[in-house]
């Protein structure tokens, strides 16, 4: 009875074994979680196949395979902030990167992709695809082309910076992996140019003073040999267009007349009221 028992317990404990290599085999063949990051600015909230699963910066372990990824930024008052949504491909051991900056206006903001896909062979591939077109790939610090492009890059960590005339500079860190491509989707943000603001300029005006006729000759050209055109009044005040070589004579605009009047009964005044 006692050799029973003991048969009985080492044939539990062998199938206990079985069981657990069992389990071990198909483990081994289960594909690795495939890892996502959302970040974003201002903090937003982020849904995964229309179901809402968190906030940014959001991090997670997912099933491999194809999501489709909502981010929407929380609203800030005053401001109406556009959702973002895109479909991603999930990589078993694989994080997938997602960054957005929201603005105002679709055109100032900004965002990056960084997704990845299984390829043959042992290459790292980077592909880099851009709004706008045609902006300029610098990776560590050398010139390989302009957008859309695909490169082949050493395995390995890699600084990318994406540039185009108007937008603003987008620099990454990328990790380049062996048989797999790197895509990387880049949204510049439009660069915001401040408007010069225009400083007045004062004009450089003059007072006619007493000229114990009240009133002032405005002569055709500078000088006293030239004929008169009209007259002005003590006391008016005039825009000075133009001064002669000597500085003694300052031609005005009167009644869309140009004419030249003698400096020497005039006093200058400032006006930057324009």
């Amino acid at each position: 009875m006692k050799r029973k028992i003991i048969v009985i317990f080492l044939a539990l404990i062998g199938l206990s074994i079985i069981g657990a290599s069992i389990l071990l085999f198909l483990g081994a063949f289960k594909p690795q979680e495939a890892g996502i990051l959302v970040e974003s600015e201002p903090t937003s909230i982020v849904y995964i196949d229309g179901k809402e699963v968190g906030k940014t910066p959001y991090e997670a372990n997912l099933e491999p395979g194809e999501i489709t990824i909502r981010v929407k930024p929380v609203q800030i008052e005053g401001q109406v902030l556009d959702d973002y949504e895109t479909k991603i491909n999930l990589e078993s051991g694989i994080k997938t990167i997602i960054k957005r900056t929201f603005k105002e206006t679709e055109e100032y903001s900004s965002g990056v992709v960084v997704s990845f896909e299984k390829i043959n062979g042992e290459d790292g591939l980077v592909t880099v695809v851009s709004v706008p077109d045609n902006a300029q790939v610098i990776i560590d610090g050398k010139v390989y082309g302009y957008t859309p492009l695909r490169i082949k890059i050493p395995a390995g960590d890699h600084n990318l910076v994406i540039s185009a005339e108007k937008y603003l500079e987008k620099s990454l860190p990328i990790r380049v992996v062996k048989g797999y491509k790197l895509t990387a989707s880049i949204k510049l943000a439009k660069s915001i140019v401040p408007i010069p603001t225009e400083i007045p300029v004062p004009k450089e005006k003059i007072e006619i003073l007493d000229t114990g006729t009240g009133f002032l000759r405005v002569r055709e050209k500078p000088g006293l040999n030239f004929p008169e055109v009209t007259q002005v009044k003590t006391g008016e005040i005039y825009e000075i267009l133009e001064t002669d070589e000597t500085g003694k004579w300052y031609k005005i605009n009167i009644n869309n007349i140009g004419g030249w009047i003698l400096g020497e009964f005039t006093k200058k005044i400032l006006d930057s009221s324009n």
